[in-house]
């Protein structure tokens, strides 16, 4: 089960997550995420995942799409703070045709050579 609480300020619109970011409840995110986004664009976009006790890869698309139309994370957890570090450094590839996100990572060793 996945909670979606939105909260919108002078400054920013925060999207809270509660629970599980998995399938079938991220599908529920994404209308979430686009209000957010049509009712204040200049605003800064955050999304809390300190309450996200469990993610799959239906879950790490959803938070590459939102990263890459400028979401900054909020994460706690070694796991989910590691997710956030390689949403902002590894996302490569964008396929908007079928609305999802395509992630493309590149591991450590990938990188060094």
């Amino acid at each position: 089960m996945l909670k979606i609480t939105r909260i919108d300020s002078t400054t920013e619109q925060r999207l809270i997550l509660e629970g599980w970011l998995t399938e079938p409840w991220t599908l529920d995110l994404r209308p979430y995420w686009e209000a957010a986004r049509r009712a204040q664009p200049e605003r800064n976009f955050v999304v809390d995942l300190r309450e996200v006790v469990r993610i799959d890869t239906t879950g790490e698309s959803a938070l590459a799409f939102m990263k890459v139309q400028g979401a900054v994370f909020l994460a706690s957890g070694i796991r989910m703070k590691q997710l956030v570090i390689e949403l902002e450094t590894d996302v490569q590839q964008k396929d908007y045709s079928a609305g999802r996100m395509v992630v493309s990572c590149i591991s450590p060793r990938e990188r060094e050579g």
